[in-house]
């Protein structure tokens, strides 16, 4: 079979669903769930998310979060603090373009654009003036 396909994981759910299966045939009415049950599940858990494996294992999901562990507390950084330039984008000078057109009949027409509306100039300038588009 192709290890590709079998995703990370997914033997211990199939293992902890096997456990829950086998205890939830043999327990007796009102017995609590083994510890190490939900140590199994706990595992499932953390590979697969808590709502998938409490909906896998009919268990409450509330209860599931308690048997993780906690999250491990990254440290903060304790290096040397560096120096990271950023280009100020205001300093960077638009590109822009004025369009000035007149017809025999002395109708004028005058379009200032800057950034990237310039790369559409050509097209918005026939579609104004020849009512091409």
């Amino acid at each position: 079979m192709d290890s590709k396909r079998i995703p990370a994981g997914a033997g211990e759910l199939a293992e902890a669903k096997r456990g829950f299966d086998q205890w939830r045939r043999n327990r007796r009415r009102q017995r609590r769930i083994p510890d190490r049950l939900w140590r199994m599940a706990a595992k499932a858990a953390s590979v697969h998310g808590v709502h998938a494996t409490a909906c896998r294992l009919r268990l409450n999901s509330a209860r599931l979060k308690k048997w993780l562990p906690a999250p491990v507390q990254v440290p903060a950084f304790q290096g040397e603090p560096g120096f990271v330039e950023l280009p100020w984008l205001g300093a960077a000078a638009l590109p822009e373009c004025i369009l000035e057109a007149e017809d025999g009949d002395g109708s004028k027409l005058r379009i200032h654009l800057k950034g990237g509306a310039i790369s559409q100039a050509v097209s918005l300038s026939r579609v104004l003036w020849k009512g091409e588009g």
